[in-house]
């Protein structure tokens, strides 16, 4: 994984590595996919399924392993969708492509419950088809919904399908990989490499929240060159951080070596199994800068800040989902908060998110903008779009 000026790249596979491509890639090129931003889950960038073409809008989701589609299945029927869904849902109707295939015996179908998509098992079986993405259409395997009737009948999700992008476990195996990697595996792409940037910003097309580059990177966007850091593993995640059952482990986690607010160094978790972790997650989860339980209240003491109370104006759209408490500072002191500063096992650069990047104006309210996750030190974060803000 590495990190580069106002964007981050991912490297799908744990176990990459970058030799000469074949005279068939360097023919390709790599795709900026225009997203745009959610309010409630992140970004949102299309895809197509199918022959013909079904077009997916597809939440982009780094924490996800495969490309889930929301199908016509219900309760294990194909054919009775308005038991579990509305009828304005968009979905992917598996009966209307020529190329769809049945993969449930060479895998079984899967089941997560509790999990961070829905109030409900999230049920999934496999299949393979033809995903178009950008310039290219290859076949893939991927998740179909098979949801439990009633639930989300009265309910829409902006989205068909959910795009996955985590790293790839050595030995995993097609119904685990991202659908780009499939497609970088049998020579789609030129590079097995996804970038993310938020706009404005060289390719960022009008409209644009953000782009998804896949198979390669913007080298405009390089210009201060590239930062590589090794995935490491976190094996606490799922009691700590993304809720998962059976557990899910493959993210794009990095170690965290060093923490300051302003000059003064914070404490890290020393204890914990793996160490301290940074989870980078662009998705509703990284909407707000990752601090630890102690440092929020180190935070507090050094801005001045005063404790708001829940049913504050200024709460009603809450900057994160962290779920912990919120305060604010005054809003003319802003530009003179400390910088938050972090450092990554593999360089000894500091990456800063300034105080206007960490503080939201709610209607001349300025609220820290801080998500925590677990007790005391720092133990895991997740790294999304308000570290990426200013780089």
């Amino acid at each position: 994984m590495l990190l580069q000026t106002a964007s981050i790249l991912l490297t799908l596979s744990w176990v990459t590595t970058c030799n000469a491509a074949t005279t068939s890639r360097t023919t390709r090129r790599s795709y900026d996919m225009p997203l745009t931003r959610d309010p409630n889950y992140g970004f949102l960038g299309n895809i197509s399924i199918g022959s013909p073409p079904q077009r997916i809008t597809s939440f982009i989701d780094w924490t996800w392993t495969s490309q889930y589609v929301i199908s016509t299945t219900c309760d294990g029927n194909t054919t009775d969708t308005a038991s579990c869904l509305s009828p304005s849902q968009p979905i992917y109707n598996q009966s209307l492509s020529s190329t769809y295939s049945n993969r449930s015996k060479t895998y079984p179908s899967d089941s997560w419950y509790p999990n961070e998509f829905f109030p409900a098992p999230f049920n999934v079986d496999y299949a393979s088809d033809i995903e178009t993405i950008g310039p290219v259409s290859k076949r893939v395997v991927i998740q179909t919904s098979n949801f439990e009737p009633v639930i989300f009948k009265n309910f829409l999700f902006p989205f068909a399908g959910i795009f996955g992008l985590m790293p790839s476990l050595p030995g995993s195996d097609a119904s685990s990989q991202a659908p780009f990697y499939q497609q970088y595996l049998a020579g789609a792409w030129p590079l097995p490499y996804t970038a993310f940037t938020l706009c404005p910003a060289v390719s960022c097309p009008p409209g644009a929240s953000a782009i998804q580059t896949i198979g390669g990177y913007n080298h405009a966007l390089a210009s201060k060159g590239l930062t590589w850091y090794n995935v490491v593993p976190v094996p606490l995640v799922n009691e700590l951080d993304f809720t998962f059952r059976p557990g899910i482990f493959s993210y794009w986690s990095i170690s965290l070596t060093g923490l300051s607010i302003g000059n003064k160094k914070q404490v890290l978790n020393s204890t914990m199994d793996g160490g301290p972790a940074a989870i980078f997650d662009h998705a509703s989860r990284g909407r707000g800068v990752p601090l630890s339980a102690n440092a929020y209240a180190n935070l507090v003491l050094v801005t001045n800040a005063t404790l708001l109370s829940p049913d504050s104006p200024a709460l009603v759209d809450p900057p994160n989902n962290g779920g912990g408490q919120f305060y604010h500072v005054d809003c003319n002191k802003v530009k003179n908060l400390p910088s938050i500063k972090y450092t990554f096992k593999g360089s000894s650069k500091q990456w800063e998110v300034t105080g206007d990047a960490y503080t939201v104006n709610k209607e001349g309210t300025c609220v820290l903008n801080v998500r925590t996750i677990g007790v005391n030190d720092f133990q895991y974060g997740n790294f999304g779009e308000v570290f990426l803000k200013g780089k």
